[in-house]
Protein backbone atom coordinates (compact mmCIF):
# COMPACT_ATOMS: atom_id res chain seq x y z
CA UNK A 1 0.00 0.00 0.00
CA UNK A 2 1.35 3.60 -1.12
CA UNK A 3 2.13 6.03 1.29
CA UNK A 4 1.05 9.99 1.38
CA UNK A 5 3.43 13.26 2.71
CA UNK A 6 4.27 16.57 1.67
CA UNK A 7 7.42 18.34 1.75
CA UNK A 8 7.72 22.18 2.61
CA UNK A 9 6.80 24.96 0.05
CA UNK A 10 5.00 22.41 -2.28
CA UNK A 11 1.30 21.66 -2.63
CA UNK A 12 1.33 18.41 -4.08
CA UNK A 13 1.71 15.12 -2.38
CA UNK A 14 4.33 12.89 -2.55
CA UNK A 15 3.55 8.68 -3.01
CA UNK A 16 5.72 6.31 -1.73
CA UNK A 17 5.63 3.10 -3.20
CA UNK A 18 7.34 0.12 -3.99
CA UNK A 19 7.73 -2.39 -7.18
CA UNK A 20 8.00 -6.03 -7.95
CA UNK A 21 11.27 -6.49 -6.71
CA UNK A 22 11.13 -3.98 -3.52
CA UNK A 23 12.82 -1.57 -4.76
CA UNK A 24 10.95 1.92 -3.05
CA UNK A 25 10.25 5.13 -5.22
CA UNK A 26 9.01 8.68 -4.62
CA UNK A 27 7.09 10.41 -6.51
CA UNK A 28 5.04 13.58 -7.15
CA UNK A 29 1.36 13.09 -7.58
CA UNK A 30 0.51 16.57 -8.51
CA UNK A 31 -2.16 16.41 -6.92
CA UNK A 32 -3.35 18.96 -3.85
CA UNK A 33 -6.21 16.95 -2.93
CA UNK A 34 -5.74 13.77 -0.63
CA UNK A 35 -8.39 11.28 -2.55
CA UNK A 36 -6.91 12.36 -5.51
CA UNK A 37 -3.37 11.43 -4.68
CA UNK A 38 -4.14 8.40 -3.47
CA UNK A 39 -5.52 7.18 -6.67
CA UNK A 40 -2.09 8.65 -8.36
CA UNK A 41 -0.22 6.96 -5.95
CA UNK A 42 -2.13 3.60 -6.56
CA UNK A 43 -1.37 3.75 -10.03
CA UNK A 44 2.03 4.31 -9.63
CA UNK A 45 2.19 1.19 -7.44
CA UNK A 46 0.14 -0.95 -10.17
CA UNK A 47 2.28 0.02 -12.90
CA UNK A 48 5.76 -0.49 -10.91
CA UNK A 49 4.55 -3.74 -10.00
CA UNK A 50 3.26 -5.09 -13.27
CA UNK A 51 5.97 -4.97 -15.90
CA UNK A 52 8.15 -7.37 -13.83
CA UNK A 53 7.93 -11.36 -14.75
CA UNK A 54 6.81 -12.15 -18.06
CA UNK A 55 6.34 -8.69 -18.94
CA UNK A 56 10.07 -7.90 -18.21
CA UNK A 57 11.19 -6.52 -21.85
CA UNK A 58 12.89 -2.99 -22.55
CA UNK A 59 9.66 -2.11 -24.33
CA UNK A 60 7.37 -2.88 -21.18
CA UNK A 61 9.70 -0.83 -18.98
CA UNK A 62 10.16 1.75 -21.26
CA UNK A 63 6.72 1.82 -21.44
CA UNK A 64 6.34 2.09 -17.48
CA UNK A 65 8.29 4.83 -17.38
CA UNK A 66 6.43 6.79 -20.17
CA UNK A 67 3.58 6.12 -18.01
CA UNK A 68 4.60 7.52 -14.61
CA UNK A 69 5.89 10.07 -15.83
CA UNK A 70 3.31 11.22 -18.06
CA UNK A 71 0.78 11.08 -15.00
CA UNK A 72 3.24 13.70 -13.09
CA UNK A 73 3.19 15.78 -15.91
CA UNK A 74 6.74 15.72 -17.76
CA UNK A 75 6.64 12.17 -20.49
CA UNK A 76 9.18 11.17 -21.70
CA UNK A 77 9.78 11.76 -25.88
CA UNK A 78 9.53 8.65 -27.70
CA UNK A 79 10.43 8.93 -31.19
CA UNK A 80 10.26 6.09 -33.32
CA UNK A 81 13.79 4.49 -35.26
CA UNK A 82 12.13 5.67 -38.43
CA UNK A 83 11.76 9.51 -36.94
CA UNK A 84 15.17 9.29 -35.41
CA UNK A 85 17.04 8.18 -38.75
CA UNK A 86 14.62 10.05 -41.00
CA UNK A 87 15.50 13.35 -38.61
CA UNK A 88 19.10 12.41 -39.45
CA UNK A 89 19.27 12.57 -42.92
CA UNK A 90 17.28 15.65 -43.21
CA UNK A 91 20.10 17.26 -41.07
CA UNK A 92 22.28 16.50 -43.60
CA UNK A 93 21.78 20.11 -45.65
CA UNK A 94 25.44 20.84 -44.93
CA UNK A 95 26.97 17.68 -46.05
CA UNK A 96 27.64 17.58 -50.26
CA UNK A 97 24.37 15.95 -52.62
CA UNK A 98 26.67 13.07 -53.05
CA UNK A 99 26.71 12.06 -49.51
CA UNK A 100 23.26 13.10 -48.44
CA UNK A 101 21.78 10.59 -51.13
CA UNK A 102 24.68 8.02 -49.61
CA UNK A 103 23.34 8.01 -46.30
CA UNK A 104 19.94 8.44 -47.13
CA UNK A 105 20.35 5.53 -48.62
CA UNK A 106 21.66 3.53 -46.11
CA UNK A 107 18.70 4.15 -43.90
CA UNK A 108 16.47 3.60 -46.09
CA UNK A 109 17.91 0.04 -46.25
CA UNK A 110 18.23 -0.35 -42.36
CA UNK A 111 14.70 0.71 -41.95
CA UNK A 112 13.32 -1.95 -45.11
CA UNK A 113 14.88 -4.58 -43.44
CA UNK A 114 13.54 -3.48 -40.12
CA UNK A 115 10.23 -3.79 -41.46
CA UNK A 116 7.52 -2.96 -38.65
CA UNK A 117 10.25 -2.75 -35.94
CA UNK A 118 11.18 0.54 -37.99
CA UNK A 119 8.06 2.59 -36.12
CA UNK A 120 8.57 1.27 -32.39
CA UNK A 121 10.21 3.32 -30.10
CA UNK A 122 13.90 4.12 -30.59
CA UNK A 123 14.12 2.98 -27.31
CA UNK A 124 13.33 -0.30 -28.36
CA UNK A 125 15.84 -1.11 -31.18
CA UNK A 126 18.23 -3.60 -29.78
CA UNK A 127 21.58 -4.89 -30.77
CA UNK A 128 20.53 -8.26 -32.20
CA UNK A 129 18.05 -5.60 -34.77
CA UNK A 130 21.33 -4.38 -35.90
CA UNK A 131 23.09 -7.53 -36.12
CA UNK A 132 20.44 -8.62 -38.43
CA UNK A 133 21.22 -6.25 -40.80
CA UNK A 134 24.80 -6.41 -40.89
CA UNK A 135 24.19 -10.20 -41.75
CA UNK A 136 21.44 -10.09 -44.02
CA UNK A 137 23.51 -7.18 -45.79
CA UNK A 138 26.56 -9.53 -46.00
CA UNK A 139 24.23 -12.60 -47.15
CA UNK A 140 23.07 -10.49 -50.42
CA UNK A 141 26.61 -10.17 -51.66
CA UNK A 142 27.74 -6.34 -49.98
CA UNK A 143 31.06 -6.59 -49.54
CA UNK A 144 32.21 -6.08 -45.83
CA UNK A 145 34.07 -2.73 -45.92
CA UNK A 146 30.66 -1.63 -47.26
CA UNK A 147 28.58 -3.24 -44.66
CA UNK A 148 31.33 -1.79 -42.06
CA UNK A 149 30.68 1.61 -43.30
CA UNK A 150 27.09 1.50 -42.93
CA UNK A 151 27.04 -0.13 -39.42
CA UNK A 152 29.61 2.81 -38.57
CA UNK A 153 27.02 5.43 -40.06
CA UNK A 154 24.37 3.67 -38.03
CA UNK A 155 26.10 3.84 -34.63
CA UNK A 156 27.09 7.30 -35.47
CA UNK A 157 23.10 8.10 -35.92
CA UNK A 158 22.66 6.44 -32.50
CA UNK A 159 25.47 7.71 -31.05
CA UNK A 160 23.71 11.11 -31.22
CA UNK A 161 20.58 10.24 -30.15
CA UNK A 162 22.16 9.12 -27.02
CA UNK A 163 23.83 12.03 -26.58
CA UNK A 164 20.91 14.35 -26.51
CA UNK A 165 19.30 11.73 -24.31
CA UNK A 166 16.60 10.05 -25.98
CA UNK A 167 18.44 6.59 -25.34
CA UNK A 168 20.37 5.30 -22.79
CA UNK A 169 22.63 3.54 -24.61
CA UNK A 170 23.79 2.44 -28.08
CA UNK A 171 23.28 -0.81 -29.27
CA UNK A 172 25.64 -0.55 -32.05
CA UNK A 173 28.69 -0.43 -30.19
CA UNK A 174 28.35 -3.76 -29.22
CA UNK A 175 27.78 -5.09 -32.90
CA UNK A 176 30.97 -6.87 -34.15
CA UNK A 177 32.23 -5.11 -37.74
CA UNK A 178 33.15 -7.24 -40.58
CA UNK A 179 36.32 -7.49 -42.07
CA UNK A 180 37.65 -8.28 -45.49
CA UNK A 181 38.95 -6.61 -48.68
CA UNK A 182 36.84 -4.82 -51.03
CA UNK A 183 35.48 -6.76 -54.07
CA UNK A 184 37.51 -7.17 -57.17
CA UNK A 185 35.83 -6.18 -59.95
CA UNK A 186 35.84 -8.02 -63.81
CA UNK A 187 34.01 -7.31 -66.68
CA UNK A 188 31.13 -9.09 -68.64
CA UNK A 189 32.82 -11.10 -72.26
CA UNK A 190 32.06 -9.40 -75.48
CA UNK A 191 29.10 -11.97 -76.35
CA UNK A 192 27.13 -10.45 -72.80
CA UNK A 193 27.90 -6.81 -74.12
CA UNK A 194 25.92 -7.94 -76.99
CA UNK A 195 23.37 -9.33 -75.24
CA UNK A 196 23.05 -6.19 -72.83
CA UNK A 197 22.56 -3.87 -75.79
CA UNK A 198 20.19 -6.09 -77.62
CA UNK A 199 17.93 -5.87 -74.17
CA UNK A 200 18.38 -2.12 -74.51
CA UNK A 201 16.17 -1.83 -77.58
CA UNK A 202 13.47 -3.58 -75.20
CA UNK A 203 13.61 -1.17 -72.63
CA UNK A 204 11.95 1.79 -72.24
CA UNK A 205 15.11 4.09 -71.74
CA UNK A 206 16.74 2.04 -74.01
CA UNK A 207 18.73 4.86 -76.19
CA UNK A 208 20.05 6.08 -72.54
CA UNK A 209 20.90 2.81 -71.24
CA UNK A 210 22.62 2.00 -74.69
CA UNK A 211 25.07 4.58 -74.45
CA UNK A 212 25.55 3.75 -71.12
CA UNK A 213 26.37 0.43 -71.64
CA UNK A 214 29.07 1.34 -74.34
CA UNK A 215 30.35 3.90 -72.16
CA UNK A 216 31.14 1.97 -69.49
CA UNK A 217 32.69 -0.88 -72.03
CA UNK A 218 34.81 1.73 -74.13
CA UNK A 219 35.84 3.92 -70.81
CA UNK A 220 35.81 1.75 -67.30
CA UNK A 221 33.94 4.87 -66.01
CA UNK A 222 31.21 4.20 -63.13
CA UNK A 223 27.62 4.07 -63.24
CA UNK A 224 26.91 7.61 -61.73
CA UNK A 225 30.11 8.98 -63.17
CA UNK A 226 28.09 8.07 -66.83
CA UNK A 227 24.57 8.97 -65.25
CA UNK A 228 26.27 12.40 -64.58
CA UNK A 229 27.71 12.93 -67.78
CA UNK A 230 27.35 16.39 -70.40
CA UNK A 231 27.73 17.05 -73.55
CA UNK A 232 30.23 19.36 -72.51
CA UNK A 233 32.02 15.98 -71.08
CA UNK A 234 32.37 15.01 -74.57
CA UNK A 235 35.19 17.01 -77.22
CA UNK A 236 34.27 15.58 -80.19
CA UNK A 237 37.45 17.68 -81.57
CA UNK A 238 40.00 15.70 -79.76
CA UNK A 239 37.84 12.69 -79.93
CA UNK A 240 37.98 12.25 -75.95
CA UNK A 241 35.72 12.36 -73.14
CA UNK A 242 36.73 14.18 -70.23
CA UNK A 243 35.14 14.42 -67.24
CA UNK A 244 36.20 14.03 -63.15
CA UNK A 245 35.39 10.90 -61.44
CA UNK A 246 33.47 11.44 -58.14
CA UNK A 247 35.94 9.35 -56.04
CA UNK A 248 38.68 11.76 -57.11
CA UNK A 249 36.46 14.56 -57.09
CA UNK A 250 38.06 16.04 -53.91
CA UNK A 251 41.35 16.10 -55.55
CA UNK A 252 40.26 17.86 -59.14
CA UNK A 253 41.94 14.65 -61.03
CA UNK A 254 40.61 14.88 -64.41
CA UNK A 255 40.55 11.70 -67.02
CA UNK A 256 40.57 11.84 -70.52
CA UNK A 257 39.84 8.86 -72.29
CA UNK A 258 39.85 8.15 -75.90
CA UNK A 259 35.98 7.94 -77.76
CA UNK A 260 36.10 4.29 -79.43
CA UNK A 261 34.67 4.19 -82.28
CA UNK A 262 31.49 2.76 -82.03
CA UNK A 263 30.78 4.78 -78.79
CA UNK A 264 31.85 8.24 -80.90
CA UNK A 265 29.33 6.81 -83.63
CA UNK A 266 26.53 6.29 -81.20
CA UNK A 267 27.17 9.99 -79.69
CA UNK A 268 27.34 11.75 -83.16
CA UNK A 269 24.05 9.83 -83.74
CA UNK A 270 22.35 11.46 -81.19
CA UNK A 271 20.65 14.91 -81.12
CA UNK A 272 22.80 17.17 -79.39
CA UNK A 273 20.89 20.00 -78.00
CA UNK A 274 22.19 23.84 -77.69
CA UNK A 275 23.06 24.00 -74.12
CA UNK A 276 26.47 22.00 -73.39
CA UNK A 277 25.33 21.34 -69.39
CA UNK A 278 22.56 19.53 -70.74
CA UNK A 279 22.56 15.49 -69.68
CA UNK A 280 24.27 13.32 -72.10
CA UNK A 281 21.51 10.81 -70.63
CA UNK A 282 18.52 12.59 -69.97
CA UNK A 283 16.69 9.64 -68.49
CA UNK A 284 19.51 8.60 -65.93
CA UNK A 285 20.66 11.95 -64.82
CA UNK A 286 19.48 12.85 -61.67
CA UNK A 287 19.20 9.68 -60.76
CA UNK A 288 21.13 7.80 -57.28
CA UNK A 289 23.21 4.29 -58.15
CA UNK A 290 21.29 2.73 -55.08
CA UNK A 291 18.05 1.51 -53.18
CA UNK A 292 14.89 -0.60 -54.86
CA UNK A 293 14.47 1.84 -57.89
CA UNK A 294 18.19 2.83 -58.37
CA UNK A 295 20.05 3.09 -61.54
CA UNK A 296 21.95 -0.74 -60.22
CA UNK A 297 18.49 -2.29 -59.55
CA UNK A 298 17.42 -1.17 -62.99
CA UNK A 299 20.92 -2.22 -64.83
CA UNK A 300 20.36 -5.61 -62.84
CA UNK A 301 16.75 -6.09 -64.79
CA UNK A 302 18.53 -5.18 -67.99
CA UNK A 303 20.93 -8.49 -67.46
CA UNK A 304 18.11 -10.57 -66.52
CA UNK A 305 16.31 -9.69 -69.82
CA UNK A 306 20.13 -10.18 -71.65
CA UNK A 307 19.58 -13.88 -70.13
CA UNK A 308 22.89 -12.99 -68.38
CA UNK A 309 23.54 -15.10 -65.56
CA UNK A 310 24.86 -13.01 -62.57
CA UNK A 311 27.98 -16.03 -61.98
CA UNK A 312 30.54 -15.72 -59.08
CA UNK A 313 33.79 -14.26 -59.00
CA UNK A 314 34.95 -15.45 -55.98
CA UNK A 315 33.81 -16.63 -52.64
CA UNK A 316 34.87 -15.04 -49.45
CA UNK A 317 34.41 -15.21 -45.92
CA UNK A 318 32.42 -12.43 -44.10
CA UNK A 319 31.30 -12.04 -40.14
CA UNK A 320 31.33 -14.99 -38.86
CA UNK A 321 32.51 -17.43 -41.19
CA UNK A 322 29.07 -16.52 -43.76
CA UNK A 323 30.14 -17.04 -47.07
CA UNK A 324 30.03 -13.87 -49.15
CA UNK A 325 29.61 -14.16 -53.18
CA UNK A 326 30.80 -11.01 -55.47
CA UNK A 327 28.84 -10.88 -59.10
CA UNK A 328 30.53 -10.05 -61.96
CA UNK A 329 29.39 -6.51 -62.88
CA UNK A 330 29.72 -4.22 -66.05
CA UNK A 331 29.25 -0.94 -64.07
Amino acid sequence: MPSLRKVPGSPYFIAAFRDGQGRQYNRSTKQTRRNEALAVALEFERMARGWVSENNTVAAVYKLASDLTERIGKPIAAPSVRAEFRAFVAGLGAKSKRTQERYGQICDEFLTMLGKRADVNLFALSTPDIEHFRDSRLAEGIGPPTVAFELKMIRSVLGRAMKAGRIPKNPAVDVDVPEGKAQQREVFELEHVHALLAACQRHKRGKDWRGAVLMAFYTGARLGDIAGMKWSNVEFGKRELVFIPQKTKRHGSTVHVPLHPELEGHLFALSAPDAPDAPLFPTLAGRGTGGAHGLSSEFAGLMVDAGIERRVLRTGEGTKGRSETVYAPLV
